[in-house]
């Protein structure tokens, strides 16, 4: 079981990735525009479908990731899980985040590892391990239909 200084460090990490600003405590229209905006880019490359399927490995399970199709619909949909998963941790008081946040297909790509590794810190914490699993469960068959392209 991870310790409290492996869920500081792995928070810490996120944190400096987004930026580390905090985030308003009442987002505007704008912002919450921009955080459930989906963007569809070019499909990702083979190594960053790899990055994608060990952040969907890390929310899911590494064997129904590795049947997945990572196409940029489910690299969008695995941004706005992350993004699911970051503001319900920040209800935890574990990960601040910039204004207008919205971890998009650009940020997972950059920043896979440190999400994975956040994810799978998270996860073993039963306080926030809520925040993966509930998401998990609402974004499944959203990711399994986009995977086989319906």
């Amino acid at each position: 079981m991870p310790s409290v200084a492996a869920t500081a460090l792995a928070a810490a990490l996120l944190a400096a990735a987004l930026g580390g600003a905090p985030a308003a405590a009442h987002p505007g229209p704008a912002e919450a525009a921009v955080r459930t905006t989906l963007v569809v880019h070019a499909d990702p490359t083979p190594e960053e479908q790899q990055h994608l399927r060990e952040v969907a490995g890390a929310i899911w399970t590494p064997q129904l990731a590795a049947g997945w199709n990572m196409n940029s619909e489910v690299e969008a949909l695995l941004g706005t899980a992350t993004g699911e998963i970051l503001r319900c941790s920040e209800a935890f008081a574990l990960v601040p985040r910039p204004p207008a946040f919205f971890p998009g297909p650009g940020y997972l790509r950059q920043y896979w590892k440190q999400v994975r590794d956040y994810f799978l810190v998270v996860k073993e914490n039963r306080s926030y391990r809520a925040c993966v699993v509930a998401t998990a469960a609402n974004y499944r068959s959203a990711v399994e239909m986009a995977s086989m392209g319906i």
